[in-house]
């Protein structure tokens, strides 16, 4: 691995220059990645630098920032909370920060007690997270900027959402650091943030043949294999470092130098299978460390093994020796780690079922009695150990409790991870009232973090809302019943369904008046307006937000983490610009601003978009611009997928009329993309209206025909915006320069500016009616143009400063004249 070594050493030495480094490491397990960590360690070991590593697991993928947690407690050791405390602050100085501001949000990590002079953090929970991810940024910015720092990551393929997006920050913040980032990670781990020039990935392949000799000298050592031998472990390693090693190890360890053919293990398994043979008592130490996880206590492994504490020192001491275990601290305050994911596997496998699954049981109960802190900093540990026990009660149990500590800390994908998991165990239970009772109580948190995460016309939400419907029929609770036929209005409403949307919503809008709940019914005048507007019921939508404007404030409506104010008021905007009242849509655009939910990134992401499309109907495309990037940058950053993509379609019409007009079009296709993926369809006429309009910005008129008429068979319920498709249609066929087209655009026109009218759509009327008058000026027909357009402008009483109504001014002079 020399070549390796050196790339690795090349971006050291530019690191300690200043230039920020990444270095991801991909290889099959087995291939020698630790190892090459540990090398490229032992290489700068007399450079100055600070060091510090940690291993995502298979057991902590839903447990929050786990790597992070293990890394910060090399800081402070396992002192008492008050000397942790004391190891803490002067490394937080150290790095320019405030120990006030900082170990509030940073002891909650490790579990830590705060003591008076630090009290715990005014912030709301995701102000607190995203406060955290921030500060721990800083600390590793700042840390860099006293010493060149390393920060070393193993195994991404097993890493939580949470440390993930704390990775992606350091890689797009560290650039200009004395940082190396080191990560590890099998071929199955895809990269989420774009390579940059101070980025490397490092490939490891398989030894050569020669390799394969070279290392199985250096494991020999001193002991001459024969030539037959060597030859026997090159073919049956397959190049793999482990199993190079291994199959060595077993060569020695049999003490024949001479062993051929079917007396040298075939697999890796088998080799490893066979030292398991040859430990004698320890080997049944080790298949208990391997069920209890990849890293284990003397003090659990003991509580679950209770036997002799010499016999069991005796047992890890030759484990250690073997190099399978490597120990951390001193037996009995010591921890335990296999040397290798796959020999733990070998460990674990070595178990008959049976026996596993009552050494899960074992270990569960013993947790659950007598490691109270265990149980409760990581009740997802918990819950696999009972799952794994075929214990389905407990199981459930904890995974909703690993689900509720992590929504606590507005860690939603690991959430709905557990959730899912506590779902799918609750099925292995018999039919009963009960069960069903239980299923509905876990499926609110459930549906709330996967409308966050996968969005609400995604087919898993879907799936997940019909069946609570379907369970709350069944229960006969009418709010309850109510609530999930909210739910799955809003899948239908983001399907496109829109006369379903209603459907459903005045079926659950009868019950909720019977029960007279304020905040349902909040939720309900919601939906009803959200999806007459789509449909161009703007009477209809506007008769609801003045019903449902009393039930808005409600505080248990407004405070849900997915708040339905923002939607609520912010569609009450673009009813009333529609209406041809601009000035009304402004105002409610303040109010939807003022009151979004700023502790909730959900809720600003969203009130950011709705305001964007507001400042795109009104043309002021430097606010729009503003405001949907905003909105995109929390919608990736935060993993909001239906966000993202719906701003990135502002965000790429604001641009295109703005002047990036390529970059816009790639905007707009790409916010499309995202919705399809998300099965959202709720706005997809309008969103194609805008690509073919960026196409014609952009000369390609034939191409902004073709997307015009998509635009038009999209979605035959969303009429709001068909008159705006009709008139560019129009605009298009002028553009193309035949005389003939004269007809057809007047055509469009003229059905823009009647469907315009059967909606009341006054504002569509007169955009229709502008582009009209000026087709129907060209053609000589003055008089008419101007009547026409005198009419519709007279008809509004405000928004005479929206471009609109200015440059109908402006054509109503010119035609006057």
């Amino acid at each position: 691995r020399e070549d390796e070594l050196r790339s690795l050493m090349h971006r050291w030495e530019r690191a300690f220059e200043g230039e920020g480094q990444v270095a991801l490491i991909i290889g099959e397990a087995g291939i020698g990645k630790s190892r090459l960590v540990q090398r490229f360690h032992e290489q700068i070991a007399g450079t100055p630098h600070t060091w510090i590593e940690a291993g995502a697991g298979a057991f902590f993928q839903n447990t929050p920032f786990y790597p992070i947690i293990e890394m910060l407690r090399q800081f402070v050791g396992d002192a008492s909370a008050q000397n942790q405390l004391a190891q803490l602050e002067p490394r937080l100085i150290a790095a320019g920060l405030k120990p006030a501001e900082a170990i509030p949000l940073i002891a909650p990590l490790l579990n830590l007690p705060l003591p008076p002079e630090y009290p715990p953090s005014a912030l709301f929970p995701e102000q607190q997270r995203r406060r955290l991810l921030a500060t721990l940024v800083e600390w590793v910015l700042g840390s860099a900027r006293a010493q060149p720092f390393i920060i070393a990551t193993e195994d991404l393929h097993w890493v939580d959402p949470s440390t993930l997006e704390l990775i992606q920050l350091l890689v797009e913040q560290g650039a200009t650091a004395r940082l190396l980032l080191l990560y590890t990670a099998r071929p199955e781990f895809h990269v989420p943030w774009p390579l940059r020039a101070h980025h490397t990935q490092i490939n490891l392949n398989r030894l050569t043949s020669g390799n394969v000799r070279a290392m199985v000298s250096q494991v020999a050592a001193k002991i001459a294999l024969s030539d037959e031998t060597i030859a026997t472990v090159v073919d049956r390693s397959g190049g793999v470092p482990l199993f190079v090693e291994e199959l060595t190890r077993a060569v020695l360890e049999s003490g024949d130098a001479k062993l051929t053919g079917h007396e040298i293990p075939a697999t890796l398994h088998d080799s490893l299978m066979s030292r398991l043979d040859r430990l004698g008592p320890a080997k049944e130490v080790i298949q208990i460390g391997a069920v209890i996880g990849s890293e284990f206590s003397y003090e659990l492994l003991h509580a679950v093994h209770p036997i002799a504490e010499a016999d069991l020192q005796h047992a890890l001491r030759s484990l250690t020796d073997a190099e399978l275990l490597y120990i951390r601290g001193i037996a009995p305050d010591a921890t335990y780690q296999f040397k290798h994911a796959l020999i733990q596997d070998a460990a674990y496998e070595a178990l008959l079922k049976s026996r596993r699954k009552e050494m899960h049981r074992t270990v569960a109960r013993t947790i659950d009695e007598k490691f109270p802190t265990l149980k409760e900093t990581h009740p997802e540990v918990l819950a696999r150990h009972w799952t794994e026990a075929g214990e389905t009660e407990p199981a459930i149990a904890e995974w909703s409790k690993a689900g509720q500590r992590a929504q606590a800390r507005n860690a939603a994908r690991e959430a709905l991870d557990s959730y899912l998991q506590a779902v799918a165990l609750l099925k292995l239970l018999p039919e009963s009232a009960e069960r069903d009772h239980q299923e509905l109580k876990l499926t609110n948190p459930l549906l709330l973090m996967l409308q966050i995460t996968k969005g609400w016309g995604a087919p898993q939400t879907v799936e997940a809302t019909e069946r609570a419907t379907a369970l709350a029929e069944k229960s006969g609770n009418l709010t309850q019943l109510a609530n999930w036929i909210v739910s799955r209005c809003i899948t239908v409403f983001f399907s496109g369904d829109f006369p379903a949307a209603v459907a459903l919503a005045d079926k659950a809008l009868e019950l909720a008046l019977r029960e007279g709940n304020a905040a349902l019914l909040a939720g309900l005048h919601t939906l009803q307006l959200m999806a007459r507007y789509q449909l161009g019921d703007l009477t209809g939508a506007e008769k609801h937000f003045a019903t449902g404007r009393v039930f808005f404030d409600d505080l248990s409506f407004r405070r849900r983490p997915t708040s339905g104010f923002v939607p609520a008021v912010s569609t009450g905007s673009w009813i009333a610009w529609t209406l041809g009242r601009a000035d009304v849509a402004r105002q409610r655009e303040a109010q939807m601003m003022a009151g979004a939910n700023e502790n909730s990134p959900y809720d600003v992401a969203h009130a950011e978009y709705h305001a964007a499309c507001l400042h795109l109907y009104l043309r002021e495309y430097d606010q729009a611009e503003s405001l949907a990037a905003h909105s995109v940058k929390l919608g990736e950053k935060l993993q909001f997928p239906q966000i993202a993509a719906q701003s990135r379609c502002a965000l790429g019409h604001a641009r295109a009329y703005l002047g990036r007009v390529t970059e816009g079009i790639a905007l707009i296709r790409d916010g499309i993309a995202g919705m399809r993926e998300v099965g959202s369809r709720s706005r997809n006429g309008y969103w194609i209206t805008s690509l073919a309009a960026a196409h014609a910005r952009e000369g390609a008129v034939s191409e902004a025909l073709e997307t015009i008429e998509q635009a038009l068979q999209t979605n035959p319920y969303e009429l709001v915006s068909r008159p705006e498709t009709l008139t560019l249609r129009g605009e298009l066929k002028l553009k193309s320069a035949v005389n003939s087209r004269f007809e057809l655009a007047e055509k469009d026109f003229r059905e823009a500016i009647a469907l315009a009218q059967t909606m009341s759509a006054k504002a569509w009327e007169l955009r229709a009616t502008i582009s009209l008058a000026r087709l129907l000026d060209k053609l000589s027909r003055r008089d008419e143009a101007r009547t026409m357009l005198a009419d519709i402008y007279g008809w509004f009483t405000e928004g005479f400063d929206t471009a609109d109504l200015q440059d109908a001014k402006a054509l109503l002079d010119e035609l006057s004249n």
